[in-house]
């Protein structure tokens, strides 16, 4: 069912590309003034900011030229038991002798993950060069975690820490009109993070390097809006990974569709509910430091168990506070998974975020 809502991402990808593209060159050549909505920190427009969400926010609204924001943000991933498509798997079904879920070669898993935990730390910052063209830097530290069971019952762990890949971006305000917006952003991924992750037992999986090892350009279009009390918006999204890495592989591509709705509780607090349609592409070729036996020892290091499709529900809330600050918090819960492959499926997500604007 799912995998057919997305056969139109190759051509929002080229069309939303060539869309943000030309906004931005066409912005360079303008020289007169910019015209707009302004943004202050006063009540009335504090309902044009989105609550916080699992999501990044800054991709959802402009600011007034010469302005500054600054955001710290907190996320964290827990995964837990197996999935094979949709229907769950006990890892004591895998790990096993006579199993039915097979490595590669035809064989049987020696060791599969039961849990395991994402942290990111995300500093960004963006400056409005004018009332429409907004610039962004976007820097995470991450800290991936994952625990697994052998089948003689020996349990393990692994762990990878550091820096992750550097996001640059632009943001175009294509359309404004009283309260509605249309927002074209162009990001493009730095490969910074490592993708050379290792402990005592060789090369760690995919899932734990840090970053995707290529450049990784990153389109969206965002449309929002707000009426009195209420405010709400849709966002497309694409990754769109280029070439192949150091290691020999590629990430697969990343389609994503969202839409929010907004309530102001009161002068400087506002609640969100938010769904999120996520499908990605499995990794193309292998990783060359990754052996035969750790391929048919694991499902976490065969590219063949990658890929697949999600629909995730948040809620969020956030309070602004005085002098610019903003606080934010989020929790969400996957509604449906399909994923390819052998792979651990996403218990819950939830962020906390602190942003200062002037």
């Amino acid at each position: 069912m799912f995998p057919h809502l997305f056969h139109w991402k190759s051509t929002a990808l080229l069309l939303t590309t060539i869309i943000s593209l030309a906004i931005v060159s066409a912005h360079a050549e303008e020289t007169g003034h910019q015209h707009g909505m302004k943004h202050d920190m006063k009540h009335e427009n504090h309902s044009q900011h989105q609550a916080s969400s699992i999501q990044h926010e800054h991709a959802h609204h402009a600011h007034k030229s010469g302005s500054w924001m600054f955001e710290y943000r907190y996320m964290r991933m827990e995964m837990d038991q197996l999935l094979a498509g949709s229907d769950s798997v006990a890892a004591t079904d895998v790990a096993r002798m006579g199993s039915i879920y097979k490595n590669s070669a035809g064989g049987t898993y020696m060791m599969v993950p039961t849990d395991m935990s994402m942290d990111m730390h995300m500093l960004m910052g963006m400056y409005a060069q004018s009332d429409n063209l907004s610039w962004m830097v976007m820097l995470n530290y991450l800290n991936n975690n994952m625990n697994m069971i052998a089948m003689t019952g020996a349990r393990s762990n692994m762990r990878a820490t550091g820096l992750g890949d550097l996001e640059l971006g632009a943001m175009y305000r294509v359309y404004n009109q009283e309260s509605a917006q249309l927002l074209a952003n162009l990001g493009i991924s730095l490969p910074t993070g490592s993708i050379t992750q290792s402990n005592a037992q060789g090369m760690l999986p995919y899932a734990m390097q840090l970053g995707s090892g290529t450049y990784d350009l990153k389109p969206s279009l965002t449309y929002r809006d707000s009426h009195n009390q209420w405010g709400w918006g849709l966002q497309a999204s694409y990754t769109f990974r280029s070439g192949e890495n150091s290691q020999g592989y590629t990430l697969g591509n990343r389609a994503e569709g969202q839409g929010w709705l907004k309530f102001n509780l009161a002068k400087n607090t506002s609640l969100s509910g938010r769904l999120t349609l996520s499908d990605w592409q499995g990794i193309s070729g292998s990783d060359t430091g990754i052996t035969m036996m750790q391929r048919n020892m694991s499902p976490t290091f065969d590219a063949l168990n990658s890929g697949g499709r999600r629909l995730d529900a948040s809620i969020g809330i956030s309070h602004m506070l005085s002098k610019g600050h903003m606080l934010g918090a989020a929790y969400g819960i996957p509604l449906h998974q399909n994923l390819d492959g052998l792979q651990m499926k996403t218990k819950q997500m939830f962020s906390f975020s602190w942003q200062f604007m002037y």
